[in-house]
């Protein structure tokens, strides 16, 4: 009885083309950084010459010299990219576009208003709305309490104190636009 033959497992075809193209990377890269002087198309270029080469895969003859054919697809795929730079539109990169410098925002009329301003208007409120104002606004005093000291009801306590800032704002903002206007 014969000896058992060792038997080499099938080639799968394409794995071997995968594995082939690989082996050319190196060289492929540096042409494509050679044509595009720069890392990133370059780097584009070789992915897109591998991607066409397996697409082609049918078309490539074995036993011929594989590198010359990748290196021409590389080749032909960098002139493509030329001539459509060429007939396309110019693309800059947004680093270099110089864009217009926003208009700078007008200051708010109420940022020009001094604290003796509203320490004036405030007195010009009513007592009821003035209270109100007062101690909520500059001593901190919470509704439910200022409610128990003017005795009046939780709920009234946010009315005034709203129509108290309608009509701050009312006395100080015409006030200050006025003065504004006629310099």
């Amino acid at each position: 009885m014969a000896p058992p033959q060792a038997i080499d497992p099938p080639i799968d075809a394409a794995a071997e083309f995968h594995r082939s193209l690989r082996a050319h990377e190196h060289a492929l890269r540096d042409l494509a950084l050679r044509l595009c002087r720069n890392s990133a198309d370059a780097g584009d270029l070789l992915q897109d010459t591998f991607e066409r080469a397996l697409q082609r895969r049918a078309q490539y003859q074995p036993g011929t010299n594989l590198r010359a054919w990748l290196c021409t697809m590389l080749h032909h795929l960098f002139l493509d990219r030329c001539r459509a730079r060429v007939r396309g539109p110019a693309h800059a990169s947004l680093d270099e576009v110089a864009l217009p410098a926003p208009e700078p925002a007008a200051e708010p009329a109420w940022a020009a208003l001094t604290r003796d301003d509203v320490v004036a208007a405030v007195e010009r409120l009513e007592p009821d709305f003035r209270d109100v104002y007062q101690l909520h606004s500059l001593e901190g005093v919470p509704y439910q309490e200022i409610a128990a000291r003017l005795g009046i009801p939780k709920a009234t306590v946010g009315t005034r104190l709203a129509r108290a800032r309608r009509k701050l704002r009312d006395l100080l903002l015409p006030a200050r636009a006025a003065d504004e206007s006629h310099p």
